[in-house]
C-alpha cells in the first residue's frame, strides 16, 4: 500500500512538471499574442514539444527533483531556477535548430518566469505531500560513540523529520555510558540481536569502524534484507570503480591509481582552455563593474594574489576579487574565512554571495595553473597543517587544483576537511568528461545557495 502510494505521487510528480513546463510555453504565447493563439506560430512550438518535453524530463532528473525527500526546500528551489534557465538556453537552441523562426524568441524570456512560478508553488505543496505520505524510516548508526552521534544528527535534522534514529551501536564505550539525548543500544558485537529485536529500516555504518566489524554488520544487513549504508574511508575509496579481472578461473579487482590516465589530461587541457576563453568573455562585463565597485568601497588592490599549491605540491598564484579589508590577515596571520566574518567588506559580501569573486580564476585555468574542474586548491600552511593529520591528504595532490569539484557541489560550507578529502579523491576515482560537465552544471545549483562553498 506504501509502495503504491508512493508510485501515485513519483508519477503524479512527472506528469504535472511536464504539463507546467509546457503550459509556461503556451502562456507565453497568449501573452505574447495578447490572448490569441496564432496557429501559423504554435506549429513551431507542436513541431518542437517532444523534445523540449523530454530536455525538461532530463533536467529534472538531473537536479534530483524526483528524489528528494532527503532534500531541503532551499536545494529543491534552487534545482528549479537551474532547470528553468538551462531549459530556456536548450529551447532557444532547438528553435534555431528546427528553423523554427515563427516560434518568437520573446515566448523563451517570458516562459521561464511563468515555469518557475507555476513550478515552486507545485514543488512546494509537492514537498510537503511527499512529507505526508512518508513513514519515518527508523534507523540504527553504527560506528564510535562520537562519530555516529553526529551521523545521527545529521541524519534528523537535515531530511525534514523523515527518519528516526532509534539508536546508536557502539564499539568503544561500555552500553551504559550515555550518549546526550541518543540511545545507545548495544555494543556493535551484538549487531545480529539489535536488527532482530528492533527491525530497523535502514543501517548507517560509519567509516571509522573496523574491517571486521563493517563485514559483520553489512553480512547482517544482506541476510535480512535491511537496506545499509557505508560513509567510505580510504581503503573503500580505493576499490571504487575497480574493474573486474582474472587470473585463469580466478576473479580478481584491479584497483586504479588515484590519477588521472595522461591521453584524459590532454582532453581535459583542451576544454580548460575552451571553456576559460568562452568564459572570460562572456564574464567581461560583469568583472569590470565588480572591479569598479571594489575600487569605490574600500582602499587597496582590486585583485587579492595568494600563493596556493596545486598538482605535486607545485605553487602558484591564484587570482580573486578582493572581499576582504587590505591586509585583512595581518594582526592573526593565515586563518580560514568563517561566515559572518568582520574582515569582508560590503561589497565584499556580495560578490561571495554570487561568487563573482571567483571569476578571475578563469585566467588561472587560462594559464594552466588550475582546472575548471578539480579539488579547490588551498595555502602551504594549510596542507601542511592537513597533511600532518590526514595523511591521506597528500593523494589530493595527484590532481590539478580547480575553481570548483565533487566537494563544491554535494558539501557545505561547513563540511570537515575529512569529508572533502573523500569527495576530492572519488572525483580523482570516478573523473571522466562527463563527470566534469555534470558537476559544471550542478556548481550552478551551488552558487544559489548560501551553505554550499565554492
Amino acid at each position: 500500500m506504501k509502495n503504491s502510494r508512493m508510485l501515485i505521487f513519483r508519477l503524479t510528480l512527472i506528469i504535472v512538471d511536464l504539463a507546467i513546463i509546457n503550459a509556461g510555453y503556451l502562456l507565453s504565447f497568449m501573452f505574447r499574442f495578447q490572448g490569441e493563439m496564432p496557429v501559423y506560430n504554435l506549429s513551431s512550438y507542436y513541431a518542437t514539444w517532444p523534445v523540449l518535453t523530454v530536455s525538461a524530463l532530463a533536467l529534472l532528473y538531473f537536479y534530483r527533483l524526483y528524489g528528494s525527500y532527503r532534500w531541503r526546500w532551499t536545494e529543491i528551489f534552487a534545482g528549479i531556477l537551474c532547470v528553468v534557465f538551462l531549459q530556456a538556453v536548450f529551447g532557444m537552441a532547438v528553435s534555431y535548430l528546427f528553423r523554427g523562426f515563427s516560434f518568437p524568441r520573446t515566448v523563451f524570456i517570458f516562459s521561464p518566469f511563468i515555469q518557475l512560478l507555476l513550478l515552486s508553488i507545485w514543488r512546494r505543496l509537492a514537498w510537503y505531500w511527499e512529507r505526508s505520505l512518508l513513514e519515518k524510516r527508523r534507523v540504527v548508526v553504527v560506528g564510535k560513540l562520537a562519530e555516529a552521534g553526529y551521523l545521527a544528527d545529521k541524519l534528523e535534522e537535515n531530511t525534514g523529520n523523515a527518519i528516526q534514529v532509534i539508536g546508536l551501536l557502539v564499539d568503544d564505550v561500555s552500553p551504559d555510558v550515555p550518549a546526550g539525548n541518543r540511545s545507545i543500544l548495544g555494543h556493535v558485537g551484538y549487531f545480529c540481536e539489535c536488527l532482530d529485536a528492533h527491525h530497523p529500516d535502514q543501517v548507517f555504518v560509519c567509516g571509522s569502524l573496523s574491517q571486521e566489524d563493517k563485514a559483520e554488520v553489512l553480512y547482517a544487513c544482506v541476510a535480512r534484507e535491511t537496506s545499509a549504508f557505508l560513509v567510505p574511508d580510504f581503503y573503500e575509496i580505493l576499490i571504487t570503480q575497480a574493474r573486474l579481472d582474472q587470473v585463469d578461473d580466478v576473479p580478481v579487482f584491479a584497483v586504479g591509481r588515484l590519477q588521472i590516465a595522461p591521453e584524459s589530461l590532454v582532453f581535459k587541457r583542451l576544454i580548460d582552455i575552451a571553456v576559460s576563453v568562452l568564459g572570460i568573455l562572456i564574464a567581461l562585463p560583469v568583472l569590470l563593474l565588480a572591479v569598479l565597485a571594489v575600487k569605490l568601497d574600500s582602499p587597496g588592490p582590486v585583485l587579492y594574489i595568494q600563493k596556493r599549491m596545486t598538482v605535486q605540491g607545485r605553487l602558484f598564484r591564484l587570482y580573486k576579487l578582493r572581499t576582504m579589508i587590505d591586509n585583512a590577515e595581518a594582526a592573526t596571520g593565515p586563518v580560514l574565512s568563517e561566515n559572518g566574518d568582520p574582515r569582508v567588506t560590503r561589497v565584499g559580501r556580495v560578490l561571495r554571495a554570487l561568487r563573482i569573486d571567483e571569476l578571475p580564476q578563469l585566467f588561472n585555468v587560462l594559464k594552466g595553473d588550475m582546472s575548471l574542474v578539480g579539488p579547490r586548491p588551498e595555502r602551504p600552511v594549510f596542507v601542511n597543517q592537513l597533511m600532518s593529520e590526514v595523511p591521506e591528504y597528500v593523494y589530493r595532490m595527484n590532481v590539478k587544483s580547480g575553481i570548483t569539484g565533487l566537494a563544491q557541489i554535494a558539501g557545505k560550507y561547513s563540511t570537515s576537511a575529512e569529508n572533502k578529502l573523500k569527495y576530492d579523491l572519488l572525483y580523482t576515482k570516478s573523473y571522466s568528461p562527463a563527470r566534469d560537465f555534470a558537476i559544471l552544471l550542478q556548481t550552478l545549483k551551488v552558487i544559489l545557495m548560501k551553505d554550499r562553498a565554492l
